[in-house]
This record gives C-alpha cells, structure tokens and sequence, in this order.
C-alpha cells in the first residue's frame, strides 16, 4: 500500500533536518530544508502515469522523487530502461524494503546528460548504423508485430538459398559460396537459423521444403537483391 511508504520515508529525510507532511496540494509527501523544497509520490510500481505525474511536480518543486517498495525485478531489462527514463529526467526514486523497511535512495533527482549514455552505448550504435549499411532492400514496414523483418542476415541466407536452387537444389558448400558472393554462407548453411537447409553428407547441402516455401514467398525480395 501507498501509505505504507509514507513514515519510513518521512522519517528518513526528517533524519536530514528536513520538515514533512503529507498531502499539500495533493503531493503525497511534501519537504523544505531552508530554502530547498521536496515532493516525493508515492506508488504501488513504477509505470507511465508515475513518472509522469512526478515530472509534472518538477513545475513547482526544487526535487522530485517516487517512492516505491522495492521491487524482485530491479534488475531485469524492462526496470533498467524505467530507471534510465528517471535519471534522464532528473526524477528521484527511492524504495523501501517490504520486510524491514529500510530506505534507499536509488537515484538522486539530477539529470543525467544524454551524451554519458550514448558514450556507453557507442557500440550499439555502431551495431546499429552496421545493420543499416549491411541490407541491400529497404521493404520493411515499421510500426508491425510479428512480422519476418528483412535483416541483412535474411537477406545473405536468400542469397545463399538462391545459389543453391541455381546450382541444382544440391551442392558443394563451396560452389555455393562462390555462386552466392557470400563469404559467410557455410556458416549459414551449418546454423539453418531459418530451417531452409539440410546436410546430404560431409560438405554437402540441398534445399529442404521449407526453403522451397522460401523462394516463392521472397521471391520480390531475391529480384532485388540480384538486382541491386
């Protein structure tokens, strides 16, 4: 419950001289410390309306905090980029132990610089810009779910499964290599991420049915890509 986190954090900042009560104005908890005034909100989890209603405290507070009962998942992908959206809007949050009760002030309510992110994310962004410059089409629609997206992976496996249906439907991973253009194409053989491929003996693949279903259903995207 809200009101639960409401005296183990009242009594936390009090230790810090700073004076509290609840509900002003409809802040949960309000502070001033001489000229430095405080609203934290208090919440069952951290979601959308949340962050927003805290971000619109910042209108008339020095600092803004959220206080929640500190959540199992603290460090699963979906609570890590909640926590990055707060420190990128320079928004608090503090939790409060279930069991004991303990505080912990998880993120000071400063804004952190986009650039500090992007410094540590460099390589994703290069993995990014790489994936772009890698695909030969541009046929993907944006916005849609469960969808076969045109990666330049799937664009080098139709590759290959096109030289193999050339070249008769079976053949020599390395003819397939040479006809396809494709340097990586033994490997995509091996790993069948698409279950197009099959293995005949040692160093020797020919086209499952599934791959056969493949040339006609990308049969738009394979005129582009030998045409490009």
């Amino acid at each position: 419950m809200e009101k639960d986190l409401f005296q183990p954090i009242k009594e936390y900042f009090e230790n810090y001289g700073y004076i509290c009560d609840g509900e002003v104005n409809d802040i949960d908890l309000y502070m001033e410390k001489g000229d430095e005034c405080v609203a934290i909100e208090l919440k069952n989890t951290l979601d959308f309306k949340a962050v927003q209603q805290a971000a619109l405290r910042q209108k008339i507070t020095d600092y803004v905090y959220i206080g929640i009962v500190k959540p199992r998942n603290l460090y699963s992908s979906s609570m890590r980029d909640k926590l990055y959206i707060l420190k990128r809007l320079g928004i608090g949050l503090i939790l409060v132990s279930a069991r004991s009760g303990t505080v912990e002030i998880a993120i000071e309510p400063i804004v952190s610089e986009l650039s500090s992110f992007q410094v540590r994310n460099g390589n994703k962004r290069k993995a990014l810009s790489a994936e772009f410059q890698k695909r030969k089409t541009r046929s993907n629609t944006g916005g849609v779910h469960r969808t076969k997206l045109i990666t330049s992976y799937r664009e080098e496996a139709l590759l290959v499964l096109n030289a193999l249906h050339k070249l008769g439907d079976e053949a020599e991973a390395k003819d397939i290599r040479a006809l396809s253009g494709i340097k990586k194409s033994t490997s995509i053989l091996y790993s069948n991420y698409y279950g197009w491929f099959s293995r005949s003996s040692r160093g020797v693949y020919r086209i499952d049915s599934s791959g056969f279903d493949a040339l006609k259903e990308y049969k738009d995207t394979l005129t582009l890509l030998i045409n490009e």
